[in-house]
Order: C-alpha cells, then sequence, then structure tokens
C-alpha cells in the first residue's frame, strides 16, 4: 500500500474508487465474452487489476484498525498517515513535512535536559501542559519556568496561574516593547538561497566582454 495521509473518509474514497475501476475491468471482460469477440483484458490489465483489489483491501484494512479520525486539542479532524498513524503534517522552512514535534525542557542551572518528548502536532502551544506535568517531580517551590512564544496562550496561562505554578512566557509582541532590542533588525537572518527558489532570488547572467 502506497503512504500518504488524509482522513478516513479519504481513505474510504480512494478504496471505492480501486475497487470500481477493477470491477469496470471486469465488466468490460465479461461482455467481450457474452459478444464472444476477442477479449479486452490482456495479461497486463489483469495483473493491475489484482493489484488495485490487493490495495483497496489493504486500505479497508487500515480502516478497520483505525475505527476513529483523529483529532485535535478543538476537536478538528487531523490526517492520519497509513505508514505512521501517530504523525503529522509539519510546516518546517524547507516546506511540509510528515513527521513530530520534538519538545527538550533544560535545566538552566546545570545547563542539562531533564525532559525530552515527540508529538504528533505542529502547534507548540499543546506541549506546555504536558512537558509541565512530566517535570513536577523535579520542581520546587523556587523553579520558575521559562518559554518562548510559540507556548504563549491564554488557555497555557490561565492552567499555569490555577496551579501556581511560577512562569515567564514571552508573547509575538514582546521584543518589539523591549527597548534592548530596538536594534535587532539589523541582525535579521538572510534567506536561505538553497530553499528560495523565487525569480527575484536569481541574478541574471552577467557576460563581462574583452
Amino acid at each position: 500500500m502506497r503512504p500518504g495521509s488524509g482522513t478516513r473518509a479519504d481513505v474510504e474514497r480512494q478504496a471505492e474508487k480501486m475497487e470500481r475501476a477493477a470491477e469496470a475491468m471486469l465488466a468490460r471482460h465479461r461482455a467481450d465474452d457474452a459478444r464472444e469477440v476477442e477479449p479486452t483484458l490482456t495479461a497486463k490489465d489483469t495483473a493491475r487489476r489484482e493489484r488495485l483489489l490487493r490495495d483497496a483491501a489493504e486500505l479497508r484494512t487500515w480502516l478497520t484498525r483505525h475505527p476513529d479520525d483523529r483529532r485535535g486539542a478543538k476537536g478538528a479532524i487531523r490526517h492520519s498517515h497509513r505508514t505512521d498513524n501517530e504523525s503529522a503534517k509539519m510546516a518546517t522552512s524547507k516546506g511540509v513535512i510528515q513527521g513530530y514535534t520534538g519538545v527538550a525542557t533544560v535545566d538552566v542551572a546545570h545547563q542539562i535536559i531533564i525532559d525530552a518528548q515527540a508529538h504528533s502536532v505542529g502547534a507548540e502551544q499543546e506541549l506546555l501542559l504536558p512537558v509541565v506535568e512530566a517535570t513536577a517531580a523535579l520542581r520546587t517551590a523556587a523553579t520558575v519556568i521559562t518559554a518562548d512564544a510559540g507556548y504563549h496562550s491564554e488557555a497555557n496561562l490561565r492552567a499555569l496561574a490555577e496551579a501556581q505554578i511560577p512562569a515567564l512566557i514571552a508573547d509575538k509582541d514582546m521584543r518589539r516593547r523591549d527597548p534592548r532590542f530596538a536594534t535587532q533588525d539589523r541582525y535579521t537572518m538572510l534567506p536561505d538561497p538553497l530553499h528560495d527558489t523565487s525569480k527575484s532570488a536569481r541574478k541574471p547572467l552577467e557576460i563581462v566582454g574583452p
């Protein structure tokens, strides 16, 4: 079965499409038999029909093993992947990939990783509370959790406040308000020339005469 991602409904439609194509090929062969004409179902067609039925059967098996759609934190259906159903589509600087989001928690005082997790979600906001829960045994009353703007959300702030967990989580406009970052634009990273394939990034060829 070819790898791919989608909802259960997408997989169901793909299986039905394969089954209809296989049935249409067999129907043409039976019609030729009834009219006593040269059959159109060649050895190549037979192999293709068998492959369609085999792939459709694998999709049906996958649907049986995964009876429910994956749901996000807000209830939206997440795409499943037929090779690795726990993975998810991730938007990266190099394009969309199928994979996981890795999260590591570091003890600032000792500069060691105290917790590491992999999640099949692209939104970092959903990952803060699982990390906080995982590090509960290592925290003291003096521990302060810090996180970047990717983890900032009203729900996270409310949950931390209700649990009385000290935390400093940047929001997306923090640097704009802080005068210490007034000159940050001069350090903006240049675009990756290997990733930017737009025409504007290409310089015309210059020919220098003798």
